[in-house]
C-alpha cells in the first residue's frame, strides 16, 4: 500500500494574513449539517483568528471550494468594519 500525502490534507486548515490589513485568518472545513439540524450545509469557511486562540468572530461561508473561501477572506474588510454587500453577493449553494 502506498501512502498519498495529499488525501491527508486535503481539509487541513490553512492559515494567512491578510496583506492589506495584517489580520490573521483561517479557512477550514465543517459539515453543520448536525449541528443545524439539517439546515446548514458543508463546505469551507472562514474567520479572523490568530493561531491557538478562539475565532474572533462567526464563520463566514458554506463555500464550495478552499479556494473561494480564501479569496471571500481576502476581499472582505478585515480587521475593520464588516463588508455585508460582499457577504451577501458571494454565497455559495452547498
Amino acid at each position: 500500500m502506498t501512502f498519498n500525502s495529499k488525501q491527508c490534507t486535503r481539509r487541513d486548515p490553512l492559515y494567512d494574513i491578510n496583506p492589506l490589513t495584517g489580520v490573521s485568518f483561517e479557512v477550514f472545513y465543517s459539515d453543520r449539517t448536525l449541528e443545524t439540524f439539517g439546515r446548514g450545509g458543508a463546505g469551507w469557511f472562514w474567520w479572523s483568528r490568530e493561531r491557538g486562540c478562539p475565532p474572533a468572530g462567526p464563520a463566514t461561508g458554506p463555500f464550495s471550494t478552499s479556494y473561494s473561501a480564501y479569496r471571500h477572506a481576502l476581499g472582505t474588510d478585515l480587521g475593520a468594519t464588516r463588508n455585508t454587500l460582499l457577504d451577501k453577493a458571494v454565497k455559495s449553494e452547498v
